[in-house]
Order: structure tokens, then sequence, then C-alpha cells
């Protein structure tokens, strides 16, 4: 849609009016998410709870070989890197987790498709586990999903605040530090939790997401909807 001025051109041609401003009004996150998404979603909270039950009560006796152990993985044992993101303390550790992530997995899948969700997103999660292994000592466990959550959520407010352009830089830099406010903020200090690899996840996420824009950038804009106003 063009807006025109009300003085014709010598050949009786309405006139463009260069003083009207080009406005977005649709973004690629505009659009529904891919079909599937809430199936996608479901599957990964079921894959984290079935092996959140193995560690509970030690299914098949291989308890013992999900935790992230610093000492352990650098003799060898790299498969905890991926295992210890699916495993929990417990049933509260792992429903705080567990909303989040089918959240975002359903986000991710849905506006980016497979190859962000899950294909890099898990790709990428045992990278910050070991990152975040290097800083403690050699005996300690780690064990749940919110590095992966954190980085997913690094992802997706990246892309955001990089695709939401309907909103002024300001309004979308507004409602991304009320979402990370909400919902990666605890209310609560508890000295059990791997809040270095809250960061490390989602210092990971945001160079993700970068990376990922600045390579998908052209696409994204041809996905826009422009009008004057």
């Amino acid at each position: 849609i063009r807006q025109w001025s009300s003085s014709p051109t010598m050949s009786g041609e309405p006139m463009l009016d260069r003083t009207a401003d080009l406005v977005v009004k649709e973004t690629h996150l505009s659009r529904k998410p891919k079909r599937g998404s809430p199936w996608v979603a479901l599957t990964s909270i079921l894959l984290l709870l079935i092996a959140s039950l193995t560690y509970w009560f030690d299914l098949g006796g291989v308890a013992p070989l999900l935790p992230a152990v610093p000492e352990k993985v650098l003799h060898g044992e790299v498969w905890r890197l991926l295992t210890s993101i699916g495993a929990h303390a417990d049933f509260r550790h792992f429903l705080g987790n567990a909303i989040a992530f089918g959240v975002l997995s359903f986000l991710l899948y849905g506006y980016f498709g497979g190859k962000v969700y899950p294909i890099l997103t898990w790709a990428l999660g045992p990278m910050v586990t070991g990152l975040s292994l290097l800083t403690y000592p050699p005996t300690t466990h780690l064990v749940g999903a919110s590095g992966v959550v954190y980085l997913m959520a690094g992802f997706w407010l990246t892309m955001y605040l990089g695709i939401e352009r309907r909103l002024s830089p300001g309004k979308r830099l507004f409602r991304a530090a009320g979402f990370a406010l909400i919902v990666l903020v605890p209310t609560v200090w508890d000295p059990s939790v791997s809040y270095r690899t809250h960061g490390i996840g989602f210092a990971v996420g945001v160079i993700f997401g970068v990376i990922y824009f600045v390579k998908k950038k052209d696409a994204l804009r041809r996905l826009e909807r422009v009008e004057w106003d």
C-alpha cells in the first residue's frame, strides 16, 4: 500500500509523497509457527522426563553414569556432557526447566526449523556444559537442562531484537528485558544452582543468535510486509 500526495505531476499522475515513512507491518515472527511445533515441544519435555526418571530410580543401574563430572569427562566419559542435560536432581528441578524448555523448543522449531532446534541447540548444549565444568573442582556433579534453556533463551531474544521491527528498538529492548526478568532471573538464591552455567548458556545463545541473524538477515527481511505511512 502506498501513500500519494494530492498534487498531480505534469502528466496528471499522482506523485509519491517522499515525506512518508516506510513502516514494517509484518515480520517473520508475525506468522504462525510451523505445524507440529506443539508435538516437538511435548516430545522434548518427555525426553527430559525419561532421562530424569532413569536418574532418580537408577533404571538399569546407569544413574552414576549420567551427571557431568569434570574428572570423569577428562578421562574420556564425554557422553556425560549430553546425558547430564536430561538428568535432574528432583521433580522440582525438572519442572522448573521443563516448562521453559517446552516453550522455547516450541518457538525455536516453530520459527526457525529443525536445524536450529533440535540439531544446533543440542549440538551446542554439551559445549555449554563443558565450558561450565572447566570452572568447577574435579569432583563436581552437574545435572539439569538449565544451561540449554538459557542458550535457547539467548538465541530467541537475540533473534527477537533483530527481527521484530514492527516495534521501535527501545520497545523491543524493553520487552526482551521483561521476558528475561520474568523467565530467567531467579527470585531466590540457591547455592546448589549453577548460575555460572546459566550465564555461559545465555552467552553462547546470544553468539549463536548473532551469527545466525547475520547469515539469514536478507532472507528474514524479505519476509517483511512494508507499507508507506
